[in-house]
């Protein structure tokens, strides 16, 4: 039997995300108060000036706008668990919950008209090894992606990439798109995807399409 690792070095392992993160949300919430000196506050978003119906009230935050300073956000790509010659491009932009778990938004691109194709759970080792093994079937690692440079960054490069990259390799995920198929709306139920690991039947085909930002990664194609 797999013991779980003890607490404080679960803790250890998840540091270098959760100081990030909560080190960007700081920078985040500073400039959009206006905190930072020579720094203007940033205005309310009017829905009313884009056409969305009356403007939203001064009150609570959407959980996304935290997402928006942590630096857990690359570009990967997933494969169809029930069909894996068929992938994905997925833009993740994430937050972490806890020191356990981190939670991502999906988009098929990363710019202003993305559509939100799904969401996945990442995990650390530790949660992983004690979950049932009826549990362990809908989670998928990260180390082939992580090592073939399959998984880049969306806001830092060098070192600091490195670094962020290192601590995604040993997590878990559990991701489903919830946009799967469809043109103009997502269309039938949302599907199970999985990650590339290398090995049969998880490789990318050769006519899979990659994003700008993996155009380069080594190891990509069987």
């Amino acid at each position: 039997m797999i013991r779980p690792l003890p607490i404080l070095s679960r803790l250890r392992a998840a540091l270098p995300l959760a100081i990030a993160c909560m080190a960007c949300f700081a920078v985040g919430v500073l400039y959009g108060a206006g905190g930072l000196r020579g720094t203007p506050a940033r205005a309310e978003f009017d829905p009313a000036a884009q056409g969305h119906g009356a403007a939203l009230p001064a009150g609570p935050k959407a959980p996304i706008q935290e997402i928006l300073h942590c630096p857990l956000a690359f570009a990967g790509i997933h494969l169809l668990k029930e069909m894996p010659e068929w992938s994905k491009v997925a833009y993740h932009f994430c937050k972490p919950v806890n020191a356990e778990l981190n939670q991502c938004v999906l988009y098929d691109s990363n710019g202003p008209d993305a559509k939100l194709i799904g969401i996945e759970y990442l995990v650390s080792d530790a949660v992983y090894q004690k979950m049932p093994p009826e549990e362990k079937v809908y989670w998928h690692d990260h180390k082939h992606e992580v090592d073939a440079g399959l998984l880049k960054s969306l806001t830092q490069s060098g070192e600091e990439e490195r670094k962020t990259m290192a601590a995604v390799r040993p997590l878990w995920g559990k991701v489903y798109h919830t946009w799967s198929s469809g043109l103009d709306y997502p269309r039938g139920p949302a599907k199970l995807y999985w990650s590339v690991t290398g090995e049969a039947p998880y490789t990318l085909a050769p006519d899979a399409k990659l994003p700008p930002e993996l155009a380069g990664a080594a190891g990509a194609r069987p």
